[in-house]
């Protein structure tokens, strides 16, 4: 049965995972890492910081820009143009609702 091989395999392969993570985490340890942020480290959490504000303009901005440009073939009367709506919705959607929900 293939079913049974895929799970057999998936959790062959989280076995070993778990038995590698700790070996990892211990090999960190030993080079020195100690789980306290160094000097200068706030540095790069403002670097993180704008970054992300950066990130979610520019996504807010694209996704605007699409929104009026599709709104703008619909009053122009384009016949594909509530088929693209819906699959931006779609698409808004999917990472919203769906990708996470599945990660959860």
């Amino acid at each position: 049965m293939p079913g049974i091989d895929t799970l057999s395999f998936l959790a062959g392969g989280g076995g070993i995972v778990g038995i590698i993570d700790p070996a990892r985490l211990w090999a960190l340890k030993a080079a020195g890492l100690s789980g306290v942020a160094p000097q200068g480290g706030n540095a790069f959490i403002g670097l993180v910081h704008t970054l992300e504000q950066n990130w979610i303009w520019l996504v807010s901005t694209g996704l605007g820009l699409v929104l009026v440009l599709i709104a703008g073939l619909m009053v122009s009367g384009s016949r594909n143009a509530p088929d693209w709506l819906f699959r931006v919705i779609g698409g808004i959607m999917l990472i919203l609702v769906v990708i996470p929900a599945v990660l959860a």
